[in-house]
């Protein structure tokens, strides 16, 4: 069977190429947008097929010629050409799949389901390996012993022992609480674009509303045309003090002209991966300052490769705990989780919205595990 992809601005015009040069005989298999590396030779691709006895022909006036080939038997011949895509396909994604399980075996059979849905929900291989292990354990204590246990495991009780296991592992701490002699310093640091001002926004009302002491905000981005002026406009609405200063030293300043309030939030520039060397200068600085706890902003939407990458550039900064956001955009929590673990940082704050502060909440092990499990059912409840 001969296939070729003809390309062209519209379908219909793909169409009519294919039909001049394979003839009336051939048949439509795929039609979609041009791959990025393809579009220079047209926005669509139509694939069309001949089966064998047509794509041998040499004179047109041929294809009027009886075929030896039912109509019924070329459907089915093209049904296999389809299916053997289609069989392809699940061999590379099987390949993928399989470098996460092949060099692991869970510790009862029972246990491979809920591995792979560990590592669905974004959990890296390592903590899910040991989280299986851990809750196998809690469940058959004498699993080294012989004979082995011949009752098959609940699935109930898996997902049980799991969470358990999980929830003694999720690290948080959401205290702001100040002292009656001084403020209390917070900076946020992260990469642009991850929602630093706005929660620090929603940090300042939150704590506003639950303090009769003021808030001083000061922003250090000098980086971004009207940075520090966006939230200048903020503190104003909220009735904060604000600051804006460009070096370690001013920052200093500041943070001494306002000990007397509650609570001191340091607002940072958002520094991607080619930027680290500008912000050099403000990582000696926070790493060296003890009275100033910095906490990392991160999307909760970002892949866990992607996000181990982020907490690792940022360690710089000496971060003490971890912020993520846009909980709104992401089905899981495995990342998150996965990360704090790996890096021995608890959780302080979650964000989700633009609404301030209603979209901000303290983190807390239940609700961690809620968006492991509970959204994840409802997504798998929907896609059924």
């Amino acid at each position: 069977m001969k296939m070729k992809s003809f390309f062209a601005p519209t379908v219909e015009e793909a169409m009519e190429l294919a039909r001049q040069e394979m003839g009336p005989d051939a048949l439509l298999v795929n039609s979609r947008k041009a791959p990025p590396e393809a579009r220079a030779l047209g926005e669509y691709e139509v694939v069309f097929a001949l089966l064998p006895e047509e794509a041998g022909e040499k004179e047109p006036e041929r294809a009027a010629e009886p075929k030896a080939e039912s109509p019924s038997s070329a459907a089915v011949t093209l049904e296999l050409a389809l299916l053997r895509k289609q069989v392809e396909d699940m061999g590379r994604a099987f390949t993928s799949l399989k470098a996460h399980t092949s060099t692991w075996a869970a510790p009862a059979p029972e246990f491979a389901e809920i591995y792979s849905r560990l590592i669905e929900y974004d959990f890296s291989s390592e903590l899910a390996q040991e989280i299986v292990k851990q809750a196998h354990a809690r469940l058959d204590p004498d699993a080294a012993c012989w004979p082995r246990r011949r009752v098959p495991f609940e699935a109930s009780a898996i997902e049980r022992a799991v969470r358990t296991e999980l929830e003694g592992v999720i690290s948080v701490n959401a205290t702001l609480e100040t002292t009656a002699e001084t403020a209390r310093v917070v900076a946020l640091v992260g990469p642009a674009g991850c929602g630093k001002t706005t929660t620090l926004v929603k940090l300042a009302v939150s704590h506003g509303l639950a303090s009769s002491r003021r808030v001083h905000l000061i922003s250090t981005d000098t980086r971004r045309v009207s940075g520090a002026e966006q939230l200048r406009t903020y503190a104003t609405i909220i009735g904060a003090t604000f600051d804006a200063v460009d070096t370690p030293r001013g920052l200093q300043q500041s943070i001494e002209g306002h000990r007397e309030k509650g609570l001191i939030l340091v607002d940072t520039p958002g520094y991607g991966a080619l930027d680290m060397d500008e912000a050099a200068e403000w990582a000696r600085f926070f790493s060296n300052q003890p009275g100033i706890e910095v906490h990392l902003v991160a999307p909760a939407s970002m892949r866990s490769a992607d996000l181990g990458r982020v907490l690792d550039r940022f360690e710089i900064f000496s971060p003490a705990k971890l912020i993520f956001t846009r909980l709104d955009e992401t089905s899981s929590a495995g990342a998150m989780i996965s990360e704090s673990v790996r890096t021995g940082k608890p959780v302080s704050f979650l964000t989700g919205g633009q609404q301030i502060p209603e979209d901000l909440e303290p983190a807390n092990a239940a609700r961690l595990l809620e968006l492991v499990f509970e959204r994840t059912a409802v997504r798998a409840v929907s896609a059924a």
